[in-house]
């Protein structure tokens, strides 16, 4: 049961009651809480982290699991395991990656590099010159810059889920849908 209760659909603005209200997962739900436009802004920022980021997807979902195991976000990590799949990532991979794996050899150097630099971020907020550099011999500036968005991010969304008590939905997030928008 969720710890602070979905709001009334009633409450909600227009675009989200009806259909698309009873589409939305428990993230969405959850979140159209929030101010309007903090609601409106989050949506915006976390689509152009998934859809309009130049960062990889198997380097974003990297970070992201990587987040969501750290912070041992149930919700989070279900949801973005599904996603991680959708874009390539193996099985292995996650699993190397929910284990903080940076031997695995399920991994090649780039992802062992964003692996490094995921928790390097996460554990000392300030990553180390070293791996810093390590993702740098892969990534632009700019993709590392969105690398270390999509971390913190994804820590405030863990946060967010395991606070509020954010349920698990029927089924995952259809990712090719959600990619459309």
């Amino acid at each position: 049961m969720a710890r602070i209760p979905y709001p009334d659909e009633s409450k909600l603005p227009a675009a989200l009651r009806g259909q698309a209200w009873a589409d939305a997962p428990n993230v969405t739900r959850m979140l159209a809480g929030a101010s309007e436009a903090v609601y409106t802004g989050f949506g915006a920022f976390g689509s152009a982290l998934i859809n309009g980021s130049d960062l990889p997807g198997k380097l974003r979902e990297i970070a992201i699991l990587r987040s969501g195991y750290v912070c041992n976000s149930k919700y989070e990590t279900w949801q973005h395991e599904a996603l991680g799949r959708y874009v390539g990532l193996t099985d292995t991979q996650i699993d190397a990656v929910r284990e903080g794996n940076l031997d695995s050899p399920a991994l090649d150097e780039e992802e062992r590099a964003v692996l490094a630099f995921a928790d390097d971020v996460i554990q000392n907020v300030r990553a180390s010159d070293e791996t810093l550099a390590g993702v740098r011999k892969f990534l632009t500036d700019a993709q590392v810059i969105d690398l270390i968005l999509v971390t913190g991010a994804y820590l405030m969304v863990s946060r967010f889920l395991e606070t509020t008590g954010v349920e698990f939905d029927e089924n995952p997030i259809d990712w090719d849908e959600f990619s459309k928008s």
